[in-house]
């Protein structure tokens, strides 16, 4: 026990030194193959037992900051869209800078000074080019501001691929004999981290213009499904599930699945009644307090479905009242669809980050958080559930809506003469209709 193989040592990326600070960090107790299992009773399926004081302390501990993360999280979400975007790329360049720690080799980075420096520019470059995409969605809802920002945002992609570019140049020119493999597996490591961390997190803020719904109740369904399959695996948990993971069992994994499931269908019939969560904002500045009204999406709207004749005869035994038809919203269905997802598939996320822990023999990305490891450690399984709940919504749940906005962005596009048009024609038509002089009455009668 604790001494650690030279297979095990030669593991580490780009076959860096295997006693270097990124490495020694959390490191984990390996058996003596160097595999990095527990024990040789985890191969057995059944979970090795802990000491029983430690166990106690680290579920206060867990518990304690979860609570505290929780409010923290439920403050964010009230503030509103700008609080909640900023909060993502806080936590975009938190976690992006954890994982890019893990190929951190100082000795070699000593030799080349800009290597970090490389590693901030590309995530500058592809915060620009998204935060971009975010800002000139939300500027349409503001017309008179888009169009004096218009020659920015025209060439938006062109400047956001120059800066690229400009990073790619640099990379090349700094490439140097002795260290070609490190710093290809650098580049490529930095890309991976870019595509996994940034690109995947994006998806929460694209959900976001959509309605908060889409961003809240998704990443509560992931917290849900943690606690709870931390909760029954604690307390209940005997069965390995994988053996990344293992402290993970059937136990928990099943457990925090069907509470999952019964909180998803429940807590989405109280949002779905809360105009803060299903509009789309009107801008980056609404909150919890402010006074939102919106066309409804009617999978948010109640309705009546009819009981198949054998549940009504079980029901009406059971409840003693007969029981035809059920009122449900529509969107209580699909978060039945989107729960399943974060309970059978988005945990695959967190078993694929202990993955990456055990090649780098690192026991959590970082301890910033106590009880629970690195930031990284707790949003593993976010970034594929903000991916699927995105690509559910803009397939099954999304209506295609024509707004001011969009039609303005189109209006803009058009030359002067096409302008004075398209204005003259929608001039004349108002007039036939009458529309202005009913528009005149209405204002002078306000």
């Amino acid at each position: 026990m604790g001494r650690i193989s030279k297979k095990s040592s030669n593991s580490s990326l780009h076959g860096s030194e295997p006693n270097s600070p990124a490495r020694l960090r959390h490191r984990k107790p390996h058996d003596s193959k160097g595999e990095g299992l527990a024990s040789p009773a985890s191969n057995s399926g059944i979970v090795p037992s802990e000491d029983s004081k430690k166990k106690w302390k680290n579920w206060r501990q867990r518990t304690t900051f979860t609570f505290w993360m929780i409010a923290g999280f439920f403050t964010v979400i009230a503030l509103g869209p700008l609080s909640i975007m900023l909060m993502v790329l806080c936590l975009q360049v938190l976690i992006y800078r954890e994982v890019i720690s893990l190929s951190s080799v100082p000795k070699k980075e000593r030799d080349l000074p800009w290597s970090r420096a490389m590693n901030a520019y590309f995530l500058i470059c592809l915060e620009f080019y998204l935060y971009g995409q975010n800002t000139h969605r939300a500027l349409k809802r503001h017309p008179w501001l888009e169009a004096h920002l218009k020659p920015f945002f025209a060439h938006h992609n062109f400047v956001s691929f120059s800066l690229y570019l400009i990073g790619f140049v640099w990379f090349v020119s700094t490439l140097r004999k002795g260290y070609y493999r490190f710093q290809m597996g650098q580049f490529a490591w930095t890309h991976m981290a870019l595509g996994l961390v940034v690109v995947q997190s994006q998806y929460m803020i694209e959900n976001i213009f959509e309605g908060i719904f889409w961003f809240f109740l998704p990443i509560a369904l992931v917290i849900v499904n943690d606690i709870f399959a931390y909760v029954f695996g604690f307390f209940f948990g005997r069965h390995q599930l994988i053996e990344l993971s293992p402290k993970k069992t059937w136990e928990g994994y099943i457990g925090g699945g069907i509470t999952t499931m019964i909180f998803g269908f429940l807590f989405t019939a109280t949002l779905s009644d809360w105009p803060f969560m299903y509009c789309p904002p009107p801008n980056l500045h609404m909150t919890a307090f402010s006074n939102v009204t919106c066309e409804k999406n009617p999978v948010f709207i109640p309705r009546d479905y009819q009981v198949p004749a054998a549940v009504s005869t079980l029901l009406s035994f059971v409840l003693k009242r007969h029981i035809a038809t059920v009122t449900i919203r529509p969107v209580q269905f699909h978060s039945l669809a989107i729960s399943a997802f974060a309970s059978l598939i988005a945990p695959f996320g967190g078993f694929f980050a202990s993955g990456v822990k055990r090649a780098f023999n690192i026991k959590d990305f970082g301890n910033s958080i106590p009880g629970h490891g690195g930031v990284t450690d707790r949003f593993d399984c976010q970034f594929i559930m903000a991916v699927f709940s995105h690509s559910y919504y803009s397939s099954f749940i999304k209506v295609s809506t024509i707004t001011v906005g969009s039609l303005f962005s189109s209006f803009l596009l058009l030359n002067s003469d096409k302008q004075v048009e398209l204005y003259q024609s929608i001039q004349e038509y108002l007039q036939t209709t009458g529309s202005l002089a009913y528009a005149a009455k209405s204002a002078i009668g306000a």
